[in-house]
């Protein structure tokens, strides 16, 4: 299967510009931004068309606005057939991904993103906190670091971001101390410019107040597999939403163990839903062998590589048939039920290699009752036979071609 990863940006994406050329573009993404703009009872489009970089870069502002760009991707995306099979989030980005796997309705996304924005920032008062990038493999040194500094004011990892950088939050004298013991060992750090910081215990009073905004709002189990900041797992389902979210405010970001999953998965490439190419340029130093497309600066190579992926449908049957275990010893059942449906798929190939041609409507649904001849045949079992076929309408881009395909006659 030519599985896909979509990745979804957090705070720190947002420009002055972002999400004009996609509503100039796509009509969904237009509706999408006013609905946002209705949900929020203010002008989110202008402020992220032509607004001020400041006002946009308000926690309680920059949010909902990274959130709202994000889903107005993902239902261009929808409309190209582009379907995941895996999505995660980075920090805010998590509930993009819920929202885009159907959790959240889009107008509750898009409140709660602004609420959330807010009770971060109140939970720390500006200049009290900070948060810093450091550059560093040594996962173990920087913890250790981070509890002997911490006492009466705290410093922690807040995101583990890539094999080589790590970031730290929490009081402003805790994390310049840290910062200085660093320079000392002459390990590289950067101060980010944020306005409080996140994920770390300082963050409680926000953590607390979310979750009791979280229980005013209609939670779903999601359509698709959500990757957990917390623990780099998926969501088991909707009672593990409000948890999960709440306790990722005071956590840190498993990032770098979030791409590992995908690679584990057998992820073939992912899609960067949302503004920039941060996630992009990390996965780069996680996993460099799966390639990543920011749907900003890349969307028509998204496509390119989507029907260049796209297999054959009689080619792909012929795999399937070959790789699926064969448990009937009756010699003649398996020369007509498997030898004889093979050949036919080998010349329905064959044709459509010679002619240089896709294969017609008649000769994919040939294949199709081929490919079950043999899996009867071969005694595949019943959830396996569903499991192939989805393998293979999902592999040669067929899977809305077969939408009413009836499983359930499979046994």
């Amino acid at each position: 299967m030519n599985k896909k990863a979509f990745l979804f940006p957090g705070q720190g994406s947002q420009y002055i510009g972002m999400g004009k050329n996609l509503c100039e573009k796509y009509d969904v993404a237009k509706r999408t931004f006013e609905e946002a703009n209705e949900a929020l009872s203010f002008d989110l489009s202008g402020l992220c068309f032509k607004g001020d970089l400041a006002e946009l870069t308000l926690t309680k502002n920059a949010q909902p606005a990274i959130l709202t760009t994000s889903v107005a991707m993902f239902r261009v995306l929808q409309e190209k057939k582009v379907e995941p099979q895996f999505l995660a989030g980075h920090s805010l980005g998590e509930i993009s991904a819920l929202t885009c796997a159907g959790v959240f309705d889009f107008a509750d996304a898009v409140r709660l993103a602004n609420k959330r924005g807010e009770l971060m920032q109140e939970a720390v008062p500006t200049g009290k906190g900070a948060m810093a990038a450091v550059m560093t493999r040594d996962i173990k040194m920087l913890a250790e670091l981070c509890k002997e500094i911490s006492g009466d004011e705290v410093v922690v990892i807040s995101n583990y971001n890539t094999k080589k950088q790590q970031v730290i939050s929490g009081d402003v004298n805790a994390v310049n101390r840290a910062l200085e013991r660093l320079a000392q060992m002459e390990i590289k750090t950067k101060l980010l410019n944020v306005s409080a910081p996140f994920h770390c215990p300082l963050m409680q009073p926000a953590a607390d107040k979310f979750r009791e905004e979280l229980a005013k709002y209609q939670i779903n189990d999601p359509k698709y597999p959500v990757i957990a900041n917390i623990d780099a797992k998926l969501y088991p389902g909707k009672e593990a939403v409000i948890d999960h979210l709440v306790q990722q405010i005071v956590s840190p970001v498993q990032w770098t163990q979030s791409m590992t999953f995908l690679k584990k998965s057998m992820v073939k490439f992912c899609v960067e839903v949302g503004s920039g190419h941060v996630l992009k340029n990390m996965m780069k130093s996680n996993i460099s062998d799966i390639p990543v497309y920011s749907f900003e600066s890349d969307e028509n190579a998204i496509y390119e590589h989507m029907e260049n992926a796209i297999f054959p449908f009689a080619s792909r049957a012929m795999g399937i048939a070959v790789a699926t275990r064969n448990q009937n010893w009756d010699d003649n059942e398996y020369k007509s039920g498997v030898v004889a449906p093979y050949n036919e798929l080998a010349k329905i190939q064959a044709l459509v290699e010679q002619e240089n041609r896709k294969e017609t409507d008649e000769e994919v649904n040939r294949a199709l009752e081929l490919l079950l001849t043999i899996l009867k045949t071969k005694k595949a079992p019943a959830q396996e036979q569903i499991s192939r076929l989805k393998e293979l309408f999902d592999d040669t881009g067929k899977t809305e071609y077969f939408q009413a395909f009836d499983y359930s006659a499979i046994g």
